[in-house]
């Protein structure tokens, strides 16, 4: 790695800690200067739009990241639950909280239109589409049955739960958990 682009993962994982802790409106690039031994003048030079293009950085890393896990998980051989299950752990199994995933959101609403349309448009792209994609082909053959965007939804949501299980089964709990009431009958 260059020095160079060195800096700049370093510039983008301080703002990453501060927005994960802070918020982005209390995300501060004198704090990430600090944070990395640099002024802010340096983080212009690989940011030049500032706080917002840093912040476009992190939350692209972040939706690229969570897509790796998830095309692995969504391409998992075997059933469906097996498919789901390994949805579950990589949601559960990342560097980044659920908490994190919601300060990159929130951080939409303190963003322009352009950067909040480009931002929202890769996290369904790259995140909700496949999943939605998984449900579609299942509902063809079968396996459940309801609209895949409804079951998608309904899905990652309870799969972000496993943040407040404790047990060692919690994956399998969860797709039980789902498929008993999505399952057709």
């Amino acid at each position: 790695m260059s020095p160079a682009s060195d800096t700049r993962t370093q510039i983008m994982d301080a703002f990453a800690r501060q927005l994960a802790t802070s918020g982005y409106l209390g995300a501060s690039l004198l704090d990430v200067g600090r944070a990395v031994s640099i002024r802010r003048p340096s983080i212009y030079h690989h940011f030049p739009d500032g706080k917002e293009e840093v912040y476009v950085a992190v939350a692209t890393r972040f939706i690229e990241e969570a897509h790796e896990r998830i095309t692995t998980a969504i391409a998992t051989e075997g059933t469906l639950s097996d498919k789901l299950a390994a949805l579950v752990a990589a949601s559960a199994d990342h560097a980044h909280s659920v908490s994190f995933e919601q300060r990159v959101y929130e951080a939409l609403d303190h963003v322009s239109d352009e950067t909040r349309a480009a931002v929202s448009s890769l996290y369904v792209a790259r995140l909700l589409d496949p999943v939605v994609a998984l449900f579609a082909g299942a509902v063809a053959a079968g396996e459940v049955t309801g609209d895949p965007g409804f079951l998608m939804n309904a899905f990652l949501h309870l799969a972000r739960a496993t943040d407040l299980m404790e047990t060692p089964d919690r994956a399998s709990r969860i797709v039980e958990l789902f498929l008993n009431g999505a399952r057709v009958r």
